[in-house]
């Protein structure tokens, strides 16, 4: 039953996976293809990637920086810059924003009647505590082991290959399995705190562990039907500093199947 349920929600997104990839697919393509080092991508402040409105009107990262290549390109230039002087600041602030979208979305089309404020906000705790630093150690881990230990450059095709593997085979099943489990305690803190509700660790453990034996399997298959190919495009194209953000934005779509999960 857990499994047809998550079927019948993986289809609802399915379309909304293939807009996404139409809009990522040519921001991709406008990256240059030199790849920063891991220990430090201080180019990119001075070599800002080329949005692709800036590239379509042929503009210029410069421009951007400037502040004469349009509102989008600055913004882009701006947040560029963001993520190289604070990196995982900026990475949970993308990650708060677009989980904040991804249950709003989720709430319009389950029709709630009132808008859940605790549920966004514990959606949004959890991708900031939780998600996005550890998705910011596993993917330096992932380049680390890929990269430099087996020596296979990310723009190969047995370098994008090892890198998904690790990705969806090792990283995804240790984050949805540590969303359950944070998703379940945050959710239980922020109802003791604001509705009164009586905090049970044994009837946390409990819910949690109903929790992954209905949902755990089904949410698994929806990852990989979700996530397979636009990692596959992250780990072809995107240098290590923009992988987490762009998978962030990916995770628009990933947001809104864990929200309706995660509340059923």
């Amino acid at each position: 039953l857990a499994f047809a349920s998550s079927r019948s929600t993986t289809r609802r997104y399915m379309s909304l996976r293939r807009l996404l990839l139409l809009l990522l697919v040519p921001l991709a393509a406008s990256l240059p293809c030199q790849r920063p080092s891991l220990g430090s991508h201080k180019g990119l402040v001075h070599r800002v990637p080329r949005c692709p409105i800036a590239a379509l009107r042929g503009g210029s990262a410069s421009a951007a920086e400037d502040g004469g290549g349009g509102i989008v390109q600055s913004q882009w230039a701006r947040y560029m810059r963001a993520l190289d002087d604070n990196p995982l600041r900026t990475k949970m602030a993308t990650g708060a924003v677009l989980a904040a979208t991804g249950d709003l979305i989720a709430q319009l089309l389950e029709g709630s009647t009132s808008f859940a404020l605790r549920r966004l906000l514990n959606l949004v705790a959890v991708n900031v505590l939780y998600v996005t630093p550890f998705l910011c150690a596993t993917y330096a881990a992932n380049e680390w082991a890929v990269g430099s230990k087996l020596r296979l450059g990310a723009g190969s095709t047995a370098g994008t290959a090892a890198r998904l593997i690790f990705d969806q085979f090792v990283n995804a099943p240790i984050v949805v399995l540590g969303f359950f489990c944070s998703f379940g305690l945050v959710s239980a803190l922020s109802a003791a705190a604001f509705a009164g509700e009586p905090f049970s660790l044994a009837a946390l453990v409990s819910s949690v562990v109903i929790k992954l034996q209905n949902e755990y399997v089904g949410t698994m298959i929806s990852n990989w039907k979700i996530w397979i190919p636009p990692q596959l495009v992250n780990f072809a194209l995107m240098p290590p500093p923009l992988r987490v953000p762009f998978a962030s934005l990916v995770a628009l779509v990933w947001n809104v199947v864990l929200a309706l999960v995660a509340n059923r």
